[in-house]
């Protein structure tokens, strides 16, 4: 790392740049990216899903969320680099704040959006860069290639609407915004868009392309043509024509003449610099889209959840008859991926498992490691964080397992996260409200013992694509966005306790219309995941009738559904976990 870094700094000394940014993103500003565009891991050593470094010509800072300050104090050297949490200073405060004498910032402009450009140009006295090449890439000798994977169409089976019934109600959402184009640069939203998936993003069935929609002539694709199949290509021929990305500036020269939408937090700097002064900013119009299930997403969203919480609950039948020191926090990652693997459908892990014994479960994003790894040898709790990939449905499952006898001070906390768990549950609330709104629900009997957690509640989940899906979400910050019926939303809670334990209750949850007579429009949640939540770990006396009676519900409900699906031994094990309080 010392030799990655010092080489850095004499580049930038050399263009006389006083520093340079390297963020945890690609040209996408995904979660997950190409191991192509993992500069930051190959630089600092921090494999979290969200970061951004300075590096100056005397030093470097890591900016990092609540979810990875434990974890980056692990990964990263401390000597090297200084570990800042982002929610005690931003990058651009920090410059601010330690007055540092900085004149030029250095920056890749496919890797910078344009909501996070004009933060940075807003700095006084500083210019920024841009580089035609990224200096990391020049040092990166055995950097791999991006990825060539065939591109696949996803079945109308699966995917339930054709390609010109979508493309329609996308220009009419132009119209709406009086919008001749728009530049499309979430790989998700083309792949919903145009029914098609591929596998050349981990743990998302996505494709590594780009484009551009003119309203009533289709997509402009920009895609390596290596990665198109002649029967993709026949598929999609009266909807899409396909550019090499070399193309970009030609084409772009002709759309620049036109009134084109861009979204500012995921379109790079480099694109919005093409598309002329007639921009509109506005989000992705396929976000909103693809984030309100249909029906028929819908009902494909339960036969996935049907799968997974066969699969789950035969994990956690198992986890609770092993043998001390039998197993690593690896090795039950392992066997819970093996259970999935019994579906045909199964399509892999919706991102890494996340098995934190004791300690570990205390860091949020933790990830096992060789060297990380706890074996289960002891009495604590096991917080195992999962999901799954089908052609029908994304699913993502937070249980806390109770190994030995629980401390009542861990009953006691379990217990406050299931209030909130069961509080947001079990919310009604009117249509127009967002996700900051009912984010206090999840956290109120925390609050009132003085506890919270550093993490979101909720966040969107797609179909067949990204674990993690906007603009819907459920946190203190929130979204301007509105919950609709069809969203689908995690409901999350938890509490960690550092060097301790952690407790995380995690169940996917869709956005519908309440039944029953109201003065406005009302909404609720219908909740998916099927997975008993560990009863052994409740403090029955901190519930309420009404809160007993949720889980007693919920309970029944998975019992009925799974036991058809459970040999013997595992529905035995059900009948037991899932008895009435």
């Amino acid at each position: 790392m010392t030799i990655k870094i010092t080489a850095l700094q004499s580049l930038l000394k050399q263009k006389k740049i006083d520093c340079f940014i390297v963020p945890h993103s690609d040209r996408y500003q995904g979660e997950y990216v190409v191991a192509a565009d993992e500069r930051l891991a190959w630089l600092t050593d921090f494999t979290g899903s969200a970061g951004i470094a300075l590096v100056f010509q005397d030093h470097l800072a890591l900016f990092v969320d609540g979810r990875y300050t434990l974890q980056a104090n692990r990964q990263v050297n401390p000597s090297l680099i200084k570990i800042i949490p982002l929610a005690e200073c931003r990058p651009q405060d920090y410059i601010k704040n330690q007055q540092l004498p900085i004149k030029t910032i250095g920056f890749d402009p496919w890797l910078m959006s344009e909501k996070d450009f004009a933060s940075w140009a807003a700095l006084p006295g500083i210019k920024l860069i841009e580089y035609d090449k990224n200096p990391i890439d020049s040092l990166w000798t055995d950097q791999p290639a991006r990825p060539l994977n065939p591109v696949e169409i996803h079945d109308i089976k699966y995917a339930g609407k054709e390609i010109a019934d979508k493309l329609a109600d996308l220009y009419d959402q132009l119209d709406q915004h009086s919008a001749d184009a728009a530049v499309i640069m979430a790989p998700d939203s083309l792949c919903w868009l145009l029914n098609c998936r591929s596998t050349d993003f981990p743990y998302t069935p996505l494709v590594d392309w780009f484009g551009v929609v003119i309203k009533g002539k289709g997509v402009h694709v920009f895609c390596d043509d290596r990665k198109l199949p002649p029967l993709v290509k026949v598929h999609l021929q009266d909807f899409v024509t396909f550019h090499d990305p070399s193309t970009l500036t030609a084409m772009f020269a002709d759309f620049s003449k036109i009134k084109i939408m861009i979204d500012p937090q995921v379109t790079p700097i480099m694109i919005t610099q093409k598309c002329g002064k007639q921009v509109i900013k506005a989000i992705d119009p396929i976000a909103l889209m693809k984030a309100c299930k249909t029906d028929h997403e819908l009902s494909g969203i339960r036969e996935a959840h049907l799968r997974d919480g066969v699969a789950l609950t035969k994990f956690l039948a198992w986890i609770e008859s092993i043998d001390e020191d039998a197993e690593t926090e690896i090795t039950i990652a392992e066997k819970l991926e093996a259970f999935r693997q019994e579906s045909p459908l199964y399509r892999g892990g919706s991102f890494p498992t996340i098995a934190g014994f004791a300690e570990n479960g205390a860091i949020v994003h933790y990830r096992a490691t060789e060297q990380s790894a706890k074996t289960i040898n002891e009495s604590s709790l096991l917080l195992v964080d999962s999901g799954g990939q089908y052609p029908d449905g994304t699913t993502d499952v937070t249980r806390t397992i109770c190994l030995g006898e629980p401390t009542q001070e861990q009953k006691t906390n379990f217990t406050l996260v299931l209030l909130g768990h069961i509080k947001l549950a079990m919310s009604l609330f009117p249509k127009g409200t967002t996700g900051a709104q009912l984010d206090v629900l999840a956290r109120y009997d925390l609050w009132q013992q003085g506890l919270d957690y550093d993490h979101g509640t909720g966040h969107g989940v797609g179909y067949y694509l990204n674990v993690h899906e906007g603009p819907q979400r459920i946190s203190k910050i929130g979204s301007p966005v509105a919950l609709r019926p069809g969203m689908i939303l995690s409901n999350e809670p938890g509490y960690y306790k550092a060097g301790a334990y952690g407790i995380r209750i995690e169940s996917l949850v869709a956005v519908k219309k309440a039944e029953g007579t109201f003065e406005r429009p009302m909404l609720c949640f219908e909740t998916l995941t099927l997975a008993p939540i560990n009863r052994r770990l409740i403090d029955e006396t901190l519930l309420t009738s009404v809160e007993w009676q949720w889980l007693n519900d919920y309970h029944e409900k998975v019992r009925e559904t799974l036991l058809p699906y459970l040999d013997p031994d595992t529905a035995s094990w059900l009948i037991d976990a899932t008895e009435e309080l």
